[in-house]
């Protein structure tokens, strides 16, 4: 009789103890999960890490046929604001390769990225910059210099022979004169 007591008591003992150990790995998941989904957004939103897209092509040799492609690539849009247009080729950035980008400190620049050939990757160093150059896509994402000094455009995805050559410069001067 004591048996059949401790059998019924260790079974209702056994059945509680799951109950809530199913309970609290619940829990302990949820809180997982949402502070995975309160970090990707926190990156996504407040950091400006995700590049978009400005514009498909069905032709890959179209964005570099347009205007803003054109002569140095470097448009003030407004008084501390400018937008960049980069083509990658092999094996450079226009503009940035031949002749440095110059930017003045604290301008807000946005970078309007393609590719005249194959992919290319396209990464400031020491900055978030990082984005993938696809032909007939233009890409764009932006970026506060906060400091002076001379920053490196680099292929970061393998493009051919040259790859390791493909580098680009940007000076980020003082404030420009008002």
């Amino acid at each position: 009789m004591s048996t059949e007591h401790t059998d019924r008591f260790d079974a209702a003992f056994h059945d509680i103890a799951v109950r809530h150990e199913r309970n609290w790995m619940f829990i302990a998941v949820t809180m997982i999960a949402l502070l995975f989904i309160a970090a990707v957004f926190l990156v996504v939103h407040d950091y400006g890490v995700v590049a978009k897209t400005s514009a498909i092509y069905s032709d890959p040799n179209t964005p570099s046929t347009l205007a803003d492609f054109q002569g140095s690539g470097v448009r003030q849009t407004g008084p501390d604001s400018y937008s960049v247009y980069e083509i990658g080729r092999a094996w450079s950035w226009t503009p940035g390769t031949a002749t440095p980008l110059q930017l003045p400190v604290g301008a807000r620049v946005t970078f309007y990225v393609t590719s005249g050939d194959v992919l290319h990757g396209f990464e400031i160093q020491g900055t978030s910059i990082n984005l993938t150059a696809i032909p007939g896509v233009v890409g764009h994402v932006s970026y506060t210099f906060d400091k002076p000094g001379t920053y490196y455009i680099i292929c970061n995805e393998y493009c051919g022979a040259g790859h390791q050559a493909m580098i680009g410069k940007i000076v980020i001067t003082g404030r420009a004169q008002a």
